[in-house]
């Protein structure tokens, strides 16, 4: 099951469609199902900025799967925490610029804790969007920005984030509503309340 967006939000994001992909990590490998939702609103105007798959104001949830899974071969998830969380972020990496984005560098990483007293790791990438040549402006990318945070499980690992423009294309602010603090705010309450069994808490 695809995890639920907390109520806060899910009124006014749709889903947008999901991705798979497959990893490794110590003797294991990860299915990785994303499920990407987009905002209500915006959804038409995000949809015309360019050839990405991915919108550029968007969340995602991510419910990843082990084979064998980890309590078969004696690992929990919060001890393997450090080496999993920088290979699932690679793997969300190559999953969104194979939809289109462009992931510049890792801007910072740190250690957060959910509400449950749960520590994950937190990443903040600097993202490009590229812009279809069909608009009328002489840039071909905006600046933009992803959140990722991993955290443990009972079984396997959580998953959440999402993207948001640092910039307004010309002429479209106000249809795209470009406000960070606002997106940020955003993402991280879906990833302090999301639970990746499919309810949120």
């Amino acid at each position: 099951m695809t995890s639920a967006l907390p109520e806060s939000v899910a009124g006014t994001w749709q889903r947008a469609g999901t991705r798979q992909g497959e990893t490794s990590v110590l003797i294991a490998s990860i299915t990785a199902e994303t499920t990407v939702y987009e905002p209500v609103e915006s959804a038409a105007a995000l949809a015309e900025l360019g050839p990405a798959d991915i919108p550029l104001r968007s969340l995602f949830t991510v419910e990843t799967t082990f084979s064998p899974s980890l309590s078969t071969v004696g690992v929990s998830p919060a001890s393997a925490l450090s080496k999993a969380a920088p290979k699932a972020k690679d793997q969300f990496v190559e999953t969104v610029e194979n939809d289109g984005l462009v992931v510049e560098d890792t801007r910072e990483e740190h250690a957060f804790e959910r509400p449950d007293g749960t520590e994950g790791r937190w990443f903040v990438l600097d993202v490009a969007y590229p812009l279809s040549p069909d608009l009328e402006t002489d840039r071909d990318r905006l600046a933009a920005e992803t959140n990722v945070a991993i955290w443990p499980t009972d079984d396997a690992y959580g998953m959440a984030g999402g993207t948001l423009p640092l910039e307004a294309p010309p002429g479209d602010a106000d249809a795209l509503g470009v406000d960070p603090e606002r997106d940020r705010e955003t993402i991280a309450e879906l990833i302090r309340t999301v639970d990746p069994n499919g309810a949120s808490e």
